[in-house]
């Protein structure tokens, strides 16, 4: 192989440009000089790029294969060189990021991935969604470099926990439960009915049960369609009682039998003995500020 990069660059100058004339003033060079490239690159390839009989050049059927070869390959440079400067810079060339489910579709996490893609082009993201349990479970074992999730008991010693933003839950049931015809129930009337709850992945949060009669769930959204099919009253976080495939069937109840205004932490975890990069921090902070910013809207 004698071809180089500098003869791609110059095969994709002239199809783009539509003449070698152009490509030369493209690239700053003689006309000379490109005709001498392509000719070097078609005899280092064994074919004929482009057909000179006209006034300009076209580019042959051979021509137009190796065009979108001759693309790939620099393509593949730009990416090489842009994760060799993200390395020198310290940044992570890859990262493995856990997602609560709960979380999908929540703006300030799409919105966060869009920069983050953005501003790191050249970092290799690997995303894994999970129920809830999952994510930490995935980051404890190694699995996963980072984890975002509703924050749960029972994380284990290992883990480290930063809160960065909190959700408003509601209390919901199905429109056909009993409990949809009494709009303030109270907390006997909540502890006469089947509560769904969300599992920690070691133990029944005792202080959430107000039912004794109560299923435990590893899923918000799955807590969301047993709701709708009148198995229970549950408390979930707003946009899940929101989302479109619940919301008609969903009647949102007053919570004052339950205190204040209950809450969920979102958080991110991450191991306290694996040292996080920069693009980690960078994540951890800007999801901060998005929660914060939808907060204010």
């Amino acid at each position: 192989m004698r071809w180089s990069l500098d003869q791609l660059e110059v095969l994709i100058a002239c199809a783009e440009r539509g003449s070698f004339s152009s490509a030369a003033r493209h690239l700053g060079r003689a006309q000379s000089a490109v005709s001498t490239a392509i000719a070097h690159l078609e005899a280092d390839l064994g074919c004929l790029l482009f057909d000179r009989t006209g006034r300009l050049p076209r580019l042959t059927e051979e021509g137009k294969a190796l065009l979108h070869e001759a693309r790939a390959v620099i393509r593949q440079c730009q990416r090489l060189e842009s994760r060799a400067r993200a390395i020198a810079l310290g940044e992570e060339a890859q990262l493995v990021l856990a997602i609560d489910e709960a979380l999908v579709e929540m703006p300030p996490v799409d919105e966060t991935l869009e920069a983050l893609a953005r501003h790191y082009p050249a970092l290799q993201l690997t995303l894994l969604y999970g129920a809830q349990g999952d994510i930490a479970g995935w980051v404890e074992d190694r699995t996963a470099d980072l984890g975002i999730l509703l924050r749960q008991q029972g994380q284990g010693p290992v883990l480290e926990g930063i809160r960065i933003a909190h959700l408003q839950q509601v209390l919901v049931v199905g429109r056909d439960h009993p409990l949809a015809g009494h709009p303030a129930p109270t907390a006997g009337d909540l502890a006469d009915h089947r509560q769904l709850l969300i599992a920690s992945r070691t133990e029944v949060d005792a202080g959430a049960t107000l039912s004794a009669q109560f299923w435990c769930l590893n899923s918000f959204y799955s807590m969301g369609e047993l709701a709708t099919r009148g198995l229970g009253w549950a408390l979930v976080p707003q946009h899940i009682a929101q989302y479109p495939p619940f919301r008609e069937d969903l009647v949102e109840l007053a919570g004052e039998a339950l205190g204040r205004p209950p809450v969920i932490e979102v958080e991110t975890v991450s191991r306290r003995d694996a040292a996080q990069g920069p693009i980690a921090r960078w994540l951890r902070q800007t999801l901060g500020e998005r929660f914060r910013d939808r907060r204010q809207r």
